[in-house]
């Protein structure tokens, strides 16, 4: 796909493997630009589709990270809104997804070297599993790798966190109630007008104890409308053909 100039700067697109692309791309962070979280992939798509239906329209990978140990779930929210400044835990996590590293089917493995306690600190939301997300009276996770409609979206603590929901996150992570709001409201908007779906916006995370890994790190790829706009982790870090962003602001 074609890079794509907005308002403020030039949305690239970077594809290939992840392992490959991550380094070179995060190595211009800061003073070209920023790889977009999910958030601001998800704001970016809703706020041009009339202009540029392909943002919304096509799948994309994240800077929004997360790792996994057992019940453990630690999302990992990249930079603060407003500097854009990566946070410690990001970049380290980030950094870690490269072509010399050992990448398991699930992710990067967190059991050596003590990666799982370094990745702490601002910007990292720690709860288990069955805290993300609410949970219906038959026990089964609302969201948790099935679809939601738009009201549970709303209340979904996931999909908030990531979005910078500012009663789920600190200050400088957060954005405006009403543009978390707005981002779910139009992609809800989006995927009925275009695609007729009712439910969307799925929190696809595998289980990764069936296949007896311990702690493991992978981010989030946010699919386009067509595929119900869901956040998905993929089971193949190592070989899957991403959809990197680099959004290059102009000076």
């Amino acid at each position: 796909m074609k890079n794509i100039t907005l308002e403020n700067g030039t949305l690239e697109d970077h594809f290939g493997r992840c392992v490959d692309k991550i380094p070179a791309i995060l190595a211009r962070w800061k003073e070209e630009g920023y790889i977009p979280s999910e958030a601001d992939i998800r704001l970016l798509g809703v706020k041009n589709f009339r202009d540029h239906p392909e943002i919304a329209e096509n799948y994309w990978d994240s800077s929004t990270l997360l790792a996994v140990k057992g019940d453990t779930l630690k999302v990992i929210l990249p930079y603060e809104i407003v500097s854009r400044k990566l946070t410690e835990a990001a970049r380290f996590g980030l950094s870690l997804m490269n072509p010399n590293e050992s990448i398991l089917s699930y992710g990067v493995n967190l059991d050596i070297d003590s990666r799982w306690e370094k990745l702490e600190g601002n910007g990292v939301y720690t709860r288990q599993r069955d805290e993300w997300f609410e949970k219906e009276k038959s026990g089964l996770l609302i969201g948790l790798n099935s679809e939601m409609t738009e009201k549970q979206a709303m209340r979904c603590p996931m999909l908030l966190t990531k979005l910078g929901h500012p009663d789920f996150v600190n200050a400088e992570f957060a954005r405006s109630k009403e543009e978390v709001a707005e981002i779910i409201r139009k992609t809800f908007e989006l995927g009925k007008q275009n695609h007729g779906h009712n439910v969307m916006m799925r929190q696809h995370i595998p289980d990764f104890s069936e296949v007896g890994y311990g702690g493991i790190l992978n981010k989030f790829c946010v699919t386009g409308l067509n595929n119900r706009s869901e956040s998905v982790i993929s089971s193949k870090l190592g070989n899957y053909l991403a959809r990197l962003p680099f959004y290059a602001v102009f000076n």
